[in-house]
């Protein structure tokens, strides 16, 4: 079925992409236009309407914000992930940033390793690191265990990560070893799927978390923190705030990660470079 395009005037792409990038903190600039417009073809006629202008009447009613709002993020953001994604990071922590951390620490007291997959999307990478924890704890009998928090503003896509089961094509993207270990099957040919085994799945907890808010409701501090290809979402001042918040939960010494595309030069944070878009907290001795 044919269904003629909605097309988005100015002022309301612009009253839209104000509501976004405050609530968000995620920058539209004119250029996105188009690709707004596109995304939210299915969403309006879900709602029965044939405006934009309907839509703006409809979200700025107070009563309606909050739920659309859930609705509008999934919309605007990419959320495109991985299962080890950018895999240098993964083998860093098992090659060389564990073995330092457990190393520090008495011979026979059990250290707990806490990271934090900060817009984990849909669970991907916080499983990947599940796994890497898992298999650095089987393969050097370390007296470690862990746990890992996952956070995103999408409610789609954590529950995605909740459910922790995934298209079978996504199973490419694990490394051949884990598949036994830490992946199961499903016997559906018409809709083949995978999914993260319990005992892997136990050890994460995924959360709503909007990284613009002024707190987060996060008590305790971290080894390693995520926060990979989500930055690019943000202006500088905006960058520079969140990544204030986020470095004030990681442990002196801890491993803060971001994506290869992204840059922190002249944010002037508490942080030192130790690899590519890999950065160690500075103490405060130093």
């Amino acid at each position: 079925m044919n269904f003629q395009i909605i097309e988005i005037k100015d002022n309301e792409f612009q009253r839209l992409s104000n509501l976004v990038s405050d609530k968000f903190g995620i920058k539209l600039p004119v250029d996105k236009r188009i690709m707004f417009q596109s995304r939210f073809q299915s969403r309006l006629r879900e709602l029965g309407m044939d405006s934009f202008k309907a839509y703006c009447d409809f979200i700025f009613k107070p009563e309606n914000t909050a739920a659309e709002l859930s609705k509008m993020i999934d919309l605007v953001s990419t959320n495109k992930t991985d299962f080890f994604r950018e895999k240098e990071h993964f083998d860093l922590i098992y090659n060389r940033f564990l073995p330092e951390l457990i190393d520090e620490k008495k011979k026979g007291v059990r250290q707990l390793v806490n990271c934090w997959s900060a817009g984990c999307s849909n669970g991907q990478e916080a499983f990947s690191l599940a796994i890497t924890l898992e298999e650095y704890k089987l393969k050097t009998k370390a007296l470690v265990d862990y746990q890992i928090l996952g956070t995103d503003v999408s409610e789609s896509v954590l529950n995605i990560a909740r459910s922790g089961i995934y298209p079978f094509s996504e199973i490419g993207m694990i490394p051949q070893e884990y598949w036994k270990k830490y992946v199961l099957k499903s016997k559906d040919q018409k809709n083949p799927r995978i999914k993260i085994i319990q005992s892997i799945q136990s050890k994460i907890e995924f959360k709503y978390s909007n990284l613009v808010d002024n707190n987060y409701s996060i008590s305790r501090m971290f080894h390693f923190i995520f926060i990979r290809n989500t930055l690019i979402y943000f202006d500088r001042e905006n960058q520079y705030k969140i990544l204030m918040k986020v470095i004030d939960r990681l442990l002196p010494g801890g491993y803060l990660f971001i994506g290869h595309s992204e840059s922190l030069i002249n944010l002037n944070l508490p942080i030192r470079i130790v690899s590519p878009s890999v950065y160690q907290k500075i103490s405060n001795e130093e």
